[in-house]
This record gives structure tokens, C-alpha cells and sequence, in this order.
């Protein structure tokens, strides 16, 4: 289908177009905009457009609207955009309660999470018969509150992420950058998303999924590309948690290998 795009928003897909398509997704990134992820900022800058506009979802016609941000600050010409920024911006009424923001980081990738659940402006716009989904993609490479070291408050921040996605019915990825990681650091981001009990927490499985590996411009849209069918199709809340060595072969199983771009039937 036609790809439109100003410098956060991507609308793509591989419908003709939004009415013919089987499934609508509003898919939210939020990137750690810190020193460390320079070069993975501008890996998924590089590739975003692409990846959304060449997208073939196998069995499915999908539409999609990408959003790019960062998380407490900007960087580059994709994630120019800060989710601060963003809801500091959103009109209020008179009476409305103060808005709370729990973001005051650049690498609070768990925060981030909770805060565009709770204020994000979500389309919901899917005509009768068409499936409606909505995912939130963290990226980072340290902890999940402050950066690191991982300690209580990241595992307390993960788990409030984890649950407002959960009972908001939103689908969670968590992407580790190839940067140097601390042995806790995937354990952590893949329990956020797909649940399991890491540092003594419980988490719940999202539906979402877990990504990590070297971010080459291939790599990096055949990423984009899983995510975005995997919560193009809700998921698979029932996904039992893969080590986090798997990477992207973890993340292919909630989709019977959509990194491999196939024809639909």
C-alpha cells in the first residue's frame, strides 16, 4: 500500500489500504536516547520506512501506524520525539486530574511503558471485521529504571510496566540492543514482555515478545518486520518465554517465522 510518513509516524503496511485490510495496528517505539544507543537509534531510523512499506505479513493484510519516540529525549530524525514531550502536549478540560508521569529519564524503559499505556491517544478506529491490536515496543540496553546497575527499583518498574500492559490488553516487546549488557539486563526485558521470575518477581506474559542481537540494517528489518506481524495478529498470549540467547529465533515462534518474509496464501 502507499507509505506516508513525517519524521515519528510511519503508515504502512501490506493492505491496499485501511478498509480492505484484515488488521489495524497502532504500534508505539520508545528507545533509550541515551550515548550507548547512537548507532542502534540510527539502525532503526535507517530502516524503519522500509521495513513497514516492503511489510508482508503471511495471511494477513495488515495496516499499521508507527509511532517513534524517545523515551526522555530526542535523537536523530526518526525518534525526534520525546514521550514526555508528547504528554505534556496532550489538550486538557477544565476538571481533568493532574496528569502523572512516572518518565523523568532517558532510560527508564519500564516508566515509559506505564506512561504510554496510561496516556498514549490510541486510534481504535477499526471498521466491523477488522481486528483492532495495540503494542508497545521498549528498546534499551541497560536496566529498566535509570540504567544500570539492575537493582529492586528496575524489577519494580518492569513489573508495573508489565502489569498495566497486561490489564490493558496492550501486546509489550522488549528489544536489548547489541550494546555490552549486564548478565541481568535480556533476563529482565524478556520477563516484561513474556513474563516469567526473574530477581524474585513474577511477571505475566503480554502476548508481546522479546528481541535482542546485532542491529545490521538486515537484521534490524527483519526485527521490525516480526514485531510488527506478530501484533498484527494479537500475539500469542500462551508463548512460553524462550532464553533470551535465541534472540530473534524466540521472537519467530510467535509467528511461525515471520522474519522470513513469505506469500500470503
Amino acid at each position: 500500500m502507499p507509505m506516508s510518513s513525517n519524521a515519528v509516524l510511519i503508515i504502512g503496511g501490506d493492505a491496499v489500504s485501511q478498509a480492505t485490510a484484515t488488521s489495524i495496528l497502532d504500534i508505539v517505539f520508545a528507545i533509550d536516547t541515551s550515548a550507548s544507543m547512537t548507532d542502534d537509534i540510527a539502525s532503526i531510523g535507517l530502516r524503519a520506512a522500509e521495513a513497514i512499506r516492503n511489510l508482508d505479513c503471511p495471511q494477513i493484510d495488515c495496516y499499521v501506524r508507527a509511532r517513534f519516540f524517545g523515551i526522555d529525549g530526542i535523537s536523530g530524525t526518526t525518534f525526534n520525539e520525546s514521550v514526555t514531550g508528547y504528554i505534556d502536549a496532550l489538550p486538557t478540560a477544565p476538571g481533568d486530574p493532574p496528569r502523572v508521569v512516572v518518565t523523568n529519564h532517558i532510560e527508564d524503559n519500564g516508566p515509559v511503558v506505564t506512561d504510554l499505556v496510561n496516556h498514549y491517544q490510541w486510534n481504535n478506529d477499526a471498521l466491523p471485521g477488522q481486528n483492532y491490536f495495540r503494542a508497545i515496543v521498549t528498546i534499551g540496553d541497560e536496566g529498566t529504571e535509570n540504567g544500570t546497575p539492575v537493582a529492586a527499583d528496575d524489577y519494580a518498574a518492569a513489573l508495573v510496566a508489565n502489569t498495566a500492559a497486561k490489564n490493558a490488553g496492550i501486546l509489550l516487546f522488549a528489544w536489548v540492543a547489541d550494546d555490552p549488557v549486564t548478565a541481568a539486563v535480556s533476563p529482565l526485558f524478556q520477563a516484561m514482555a513474556v513474563g516469567g521470575t526473574v530477581g524474585g518477581t513474577t511477571y505475566q506474559n503480554t502476548g508481546g515478545g522479546f528481541i535482542s542481537g546485532p542491529l545490521t540494517d538486515v537484521t534490524v528489518e527483519a526485527q521490525l518486520e516480526a514485531i510488527i506481524c506478530a501484533a498484527a495478529t494479537g500475539g500469542d498470549p500462551g508463548r512460553v518465554p524462550e532464553p533470551s540467547s535465541l534472540a530473534l529465533a524466540g521472537l519467530a515462534l510467535l509467528g511461525g517465522g515471520w522474519a522470513a518474509r513469505r506469500k500470503k496464501k
